[in-house]
């Protein structure tokens, strides 16, 4: 039998207008949004606390680099790849499936996504 992952997402706000889905325990929440904000190190924290706040500076530069964006649906802070290409959706839909069903679900997964 499968064994099922039991992951344990929860959304955090790092910022006014940013959200992200993070495992991290709530005690080490503050430093990743210190890391994300731009705050330097506090020396007295632990080492899980400052590979929390590293987390936060890495997504902050990713953010700045473009290789993560703030999805515009609901204000997750995502991976490039992660968000659909609107190229794409919309050559599948130019290519003309005739079928209303798949239609349908594609005019729904573009209005959501």
């Amino acid at each position: 039998m499968f064994k099922q992952q039991n992951n344990n997402l929860k959304v955090v706000k790092l910022t006014e207008g940013i959200l992200v889905h993070t495992q991290l325990n709530s005690a080490y929440i503050p430093a990743l949004r210190s890391g994300f904000a731009g705050y330097p190190v506090n020396p007295r924290w632990s080492g899980a606390k400052y590979s929390a706040w590293k987390t936060g500076r890495q997504w902050r530069k990713a953010l700045v680099n473009g290789e993560m964006v703030v999805r515009s649906t609901d204000s997750i802070l995502v991976s490039v790849n992660q968000v659909p290409d609107p190229e794409q959706e919309s050559s599948a839909v130019q290519w003309g499936y005739q079928n209303s069903f798949l239609d349908n679900l594609l005019k729904r997964q573009k209005l959501t996504v």
